[in-house]
């Protein structure tokens, strides 16, 4: 969700923030766990000796003539949105300039990597074999393989190969693994994203019963459009469309629709209660 504000909408989307945010008031308040690691930056520096060293990463990626001139700087601890705590590296030539970035938890778990300087030429890939060769780097940093079919996707001169996350059939909004490539397969960056859950409920309403309880919660002249569908959702922060990205990512009955003057929305209700815990402007 963006962190758009409803007064910057039509007067039809008015009325429909005026509905939710009376939901969301109403709804019971839920304690607010922090998403991912949130150990304090003392302990973090601390947990840093047991991280796997930047130089040990880079020797699997750079050859040793590149390596001879580089040096790690000083590991840096660093908080995200989400509250997670990581201790990032970086691997610096004599002139300060970057050529490697890593990030990983407190616990040792690799999560992002960023090099720099990587020839974006040569032969382009076959979509199965830009597959294969994420794989391959996957597997040569000991990275958990992603399951399912990535989808592949191009910009500029980049490939990017992305597996979404899905728990128990159910896919995870912004969670993942995205492996960037050259065209020709070098390895540009890695981005592992994996949010907390929240526990599942004991038992899940029936997407008919989803649909009737949207029905009731937007405004005359508003239509819902498709099936309801479940899916891991960060909840909002009060009646916004901002998320609470430090709160676990709860199952959810996402359904769309339109206001009456054609402006989309998507709602977000709890799969167990059908408790309204967020929206967005869908897009």
């Amino acid at each position: 969700m963006s962190s758009r504000t409803l007064t910057h909408r039509c007067a039809g989307a008015g009325l429909l923030f005026t509905l939710l945010f009376a939901a969301a008031c109403g709804a019971p308040s839920r304690a607010i766990a922090p998403s991912g690691d949130t150990t304090s930056g003392t302990d973090a520096i601390d947990a840093a000796a047991s991280i796997r060293p930047i130089t040990a990463i880079a020797a699997r990626l750079l050859d040793p003539l590149a390596l001879a001139g580089l040096s790690p700087a000083p590991s840096e601890v660093i908080t995200l949105d989400s509250g997670e705590v990581r201790i990032e590296q970086r691997l610096v030539d004599a002139s300060g300039f970057e050529w490697l970035t890593v990030q990983s938890t407190t616990s040792g778990e690799l999560r992002s990597l960023a090099r720099t300087n990587v020839p974006l030429g040569g032969t382009a890939l076959s979509t199965s074999a830009l597959v294969r060769r994420a794989n391959l780097h996957l597997a040569s940093l000991a990275l958990p393989l992603a399951a399912g079919t990535p989808q592949v996707g191009i910009a500029a001169d980049r490939r990017i190969v992305t597996w979404d996350r899905v728990v128990n059939g159910v896919p995870v909004s912004g969670d993942g693994t995205r492996v960037v490539l050259s065209a020709s397969g070098a390895l540009v960056s890695i981005a592992i994203e994996e949010a907390l859950l929240a526990p599942v409920p004991t038992r899940i309403a029936p997407a008919a019963d989803a649909r009737a309880a949207a029905l009731r919660l937007v405004p005359g002249g508003a239509a819902l459009s498709g099936a309801p569908r479940l899916g891991w959702v960060a909840p909002a922060l009060g009646a916004g469309d901002e998320e609470d990205l430090r709160a676990p990512r709860e199952l959810a009955w996402r359904l769309r629709g339109a206001l009456a003057d054609g402006t989309p929305f998507e709602l977000h209700l709890a799969a167990g209660t059908l408790a309204l815990i967020g929206w967005d402007w869908a897009r």
